[in-house]
């Protein structure tokens, strides 16, 4: 395939594009798109530099053959992109200055999704026997970068390229790039799927990876100021590509053979929800700077609501039963709230409950820090954030009630 579908990125013909460019493109849809392909010319330019250990580390020869296959197809897509950002938006002078000008449109969820990257691939180059480290490396490459944020990126590009007819050279890269990096994704699954299957202690560090990356790849497609007309103006929306990206990773996570809701921050999801609902309420969580940022959190009614029902699903279920009444929260900066045992499951409520078994209480910001893992609740109980009342019996029980990847100190 990768023989049969080998193109030139620098045969493209840009002329129609430059003037659609000038003439076509309003000036937010200019600066939008210039922010997205930013972040494809930088990213194109990390992957294509740090898939190398990746090849080093499996022992096939064939896979070894493919991965030198789609190192090729990584620097051409960046030199693609450069070339359009160069010669059409008119950034830079040459490769390098115009990789230094598009800086500053990089997210930080960009920023730490690529920091992890590099730090991954760089421990596995000193550690390329190490199975669950390449685990979590494809994991990365393979399921967050390709399988989630650029596949996401891509749907939408090409969507409105095709609706309003414009950037035809442009067009004809995108359709290339998306057919090769459907290619590498494809790969990617096959090959976590099979160390998953032979490992459990690969398994292991590929959820473990993503519960780290996820609440940073969230941040990927905050836009400047969080300003949502950088989509709106082609018309679609933020929560859009976020569920997009959302039910891309979670077919690739199913395919490989792990159930999504063994990734902590999937399990806090309701699993009736569609992906429309949850790309809506994650941009909640987005937009109130509980994920994705490293901003201060700026918790709503709503945010803090969904972050109670959040808590409801992953505390565990047996040690809440135990404790013989409702866990009650007492925000000093919000309403109350409670957890109490309802059928065969966890439930959380507005208000306080009649008899609590244990009262937590502290600001909504601290408990957002916690939960989405941006704070150490032990930190948080030693500086008097946090303090918790109720009985000695139920107070040693807290460990548990929260032992769950997505509440559990660092």
């Amino acid at each position: 395939m990768w023989e049969e579908g080998n193109w030139s990125a620098t045969a493209l013909n840009f002329e129609a594009d430059v003037e659609h460019w000038r003439a076509r493109l309003t000036p937010r849809q200019r600066d939008a798109a210039l922010w997205n392909y930013a972040m494809f010319l930088v990213g194109e330019e990390a992957v294509a530099r740090t898939l190398s250990p990746i090849l080093d580390a499996v022992d096939d020869h064939d896979d070894q053959a493919f991965l030198a296959t789609q190192i090729v197809d990584e620097a051409r897509h960046h030199v693609f992109f450069d070339r359009f950002l160069r010669e059409v938006a008119g950034v830079g002078e040459d490769p390098s200055s115009t990789l230094t000008a598009v800086q500053d449109h990089l997210t930080w969820g960009f920023r730490q999704v690529f920091g992890e990257l590099d730090r991954i691939t760089a421990e596995l180059r000193r550690r390329p026997r190490d199975r669950a480290l390449l685990a979590q490396a494809v994991a990365l490459y393979h399921f967050v970068v390709e399988g989630m944020l650029a596949t996401a990126s891509q749907h939408f590009i090409q969507r409105y390229i095709r609706s309003l007819g414009l950037l035809p050279g442009f067009a004809e890269g995108m359709a290339r790039v998306a057919r090769d990096e459907s290619r590498h994704v494809a790969f990617g699954v096959w090959l976590l799927g099979g160390l998953v299957q032979r490992d459990d202690e690969a398994r292991d560090a590929a959820i473990a990876l993503w519960e780290r990356v996820l609440p940073w790849a969230a941040g990927v497609f905050v836009p400047p100021g969080m300003d949502t007309s950088y989509a709106e103006c082609f018309g679609f929306t933020i929560p859009e590509i976020l569920a997009f990206g959302l039910r891309s990773f979670e077919t690739k996570v199913r395919r490989a053979g792990i159930e999504p809701r063994a990734v902590p921050l999937l399990a806090a999801e309701p699993e009736a929800a569609t992906f429309e609902e949850r790309g809506e309420r994650l941009w909640t969580l987005v937009r109130d700077r509980i994920l994705g940022t490293d901003d201060d959190p700026e918790p709503t009614e709503r945010s803090l609501e969904l972050i109670l029902e959040a808590a409801a699903r992953v505390m565990h279920e047996p040690t809440a039963r135990s404790l013989g009444g409702p866990v009650q929260w007492e925000f000093r900066d919000g309403p109350p709230y409670h957890v109490v045992a309802v059928g065969s499951g966890l439930e959380a409520r507005r208000g306080r409950a009649a008899a609590p078994a244990l009262t937590i209480e502290c600001s909504v910001r601290d408990w957002a820090r916690i939960v989405m893992r941006r704070s150490d609740p032990r930190l948080a109980l030693l500086a008097g954030r946090i303090r918790i009342h109720g009985p000695i019996q139920a107070k040693v029980k807290l460990p548990r009630l929260f032992d769950h990847p997505v509440l559990r100190p660092h």
